[in-house]
């Protein structure tokens, strides 16, 4: 009789547990699939967050006479030494943040001057393959676009493959491997998605690979690549023009 009369209660009980635990159950799997919130990204003006280092060239306009500007290069020790006020640290600042420190060194307002990068010496990123102007070391100016990189390098070559841009990127840490990231230039360009168009970062290796009819056309024999163009002359590539003309810099 005792068992019988608390079976029913225990039976209440298991249920109800048994229902806490799928809705914890649920809670948790839902709380592992939904997605993380998408943020916006804010606007970056590469100049603005750039940092000064050794060997920049800079400039200190003085606003009261703009016809007189100082103009040196930070040292090795991130200082600038300008007549007057002696050596001043700006290694590691942003311009603006380099205006403040000459400022108080000068005991005048920061808006009573500005200070630019008259020369950008101290970092590079590196560009190999099809591009204008051939592989080459370019100065490093702040976070840049991909793109807007390699606008500012000339753009891409008539040989180049726009579905074949890749940036090596090398890892700080010892032992561990650099990153091969894939930069899908004709969605950029042609979709307007922007999630490959990486900012570029300092001693980054950007590949741009080359169009299987080029590399078909040096292995031709001289006097066959007559014949060899009039051909391919014929055979529309619209998804490479589009990409080659918006990455040639703006005239």
């Amino acid at each position: 009789m005792h068992r019988n009369r608390w079976h029913p209660l225990g039976r209440l009980l298991s249920a109800v547990c048994l229902a806490a635990l799928l809705c914890v159950g649920c809670f948790t799997a839902r709380k592992r699939t939904d997605p993380p919130p998408v943020l916006a990204e804010i606007p970056i003006d590469p100049a603005q967050v750039y940092t000064l280092a050794c060997p920049d060239l800079v400039e200190v306009v003085w606003l009261d006479r703009p016809d007189s500007p100082w103009m040196g290069r930070i040292g090795a020790d991130g200082c600038v030494t300008i007549a007057g006020l002696g050596s001043i640290r700006i290694e590691g600042t942003t311009t603006a943040e380099a205006a403040q420190q000459i400022a108080a060194v000068a005991g005048v307002s920061p808006e009573h001057l500005r200070v630019r990068v008259a020369e950008y010496a101290s970092r590079q990123v590196f560009l190999f393959g099809q591009v204008e102007g051939g592989p080459r070391a370019v100065d490093y100016r702040g976070p840049e676009r991909v793109v807007d990189l390699l606008r500012r390098a000339g753009g891409l070559s008539p040989d180049a493959a726009p579905n074949e841009v890749y940036v090596l990127r090398a890892q700080v840490g010892e032992g561990i491997p650099a990153e091969v990231l894939t930069v899908d230039l004709p969605a950029i360009l042609q979709n307007g998605d922007h999630s490959t168009n990486l900012r570029v970062q300092p001693l980054d290796e950007i590949y741009i690979g080359e169009k299987p009819r080029s590399r078909i056309r040096r292995a031709i024999p001289t006097f066959l690549k007559p014949l060899y163009e009039s051909i391919i002359g014929f055979i529309p590539h619209p998804e490479w023009r589009t990409a080659r003309q918006a990455t040639q810099p703006a005239k």
